[in-house]
């Protein structure tokens, strides 16, 4: 009984998702809805997926390999940023070079 559901649910937003992007497509198109004919509608689908594996290949040929997981990137960003290279240390002696006065506002004064 709870697989029927769960297909249920799943065929159901299908559906809705499917019947919305149409919509979006109709209305980027200029269309009202039903304009659009099944076969204009399955060309964009097609050329949005090639599009999106053109860009995936083409990340994939200038080194951005997108197979690599989130959380290696961010870990690589991290280690990249707080590993005291020359970057962080001219950012931080610039920051001390240029303070800012610190402006408190109260009601429509600011005091500095």
């Amino acid at each position: 009984m709870g697989l029927k559901k769960a297909m249920g649910i799943l065929v159901f937003s299908t559906q809705a998702v499917i019947g919305a992007d149409y919509y979006f497509q109709t209305r980027d198109a200029g269309l009202h809805w039903g304009d659009l004919s099944a076969t204009d509608y399955g060309t964009i689908v097609q050329d949005r997926f090639a599009r999106a594996r053109t860009a995936k290949e083409r990340a994939r040929r200038y080194g951005q390999d997108s197979s690599q997981p989130a959380w290696q990137k961010v870990s690589s960003s991290g280690s990249s940023l707080l590993g005291g290279g020359e970057q962080v240390a001219s950012t931080a002696s610039n920051a001390a070079a240029e303070q800012q006065p610190v402006c408190v506002r109260r009601g429509n004064i600011a005091e500095c």
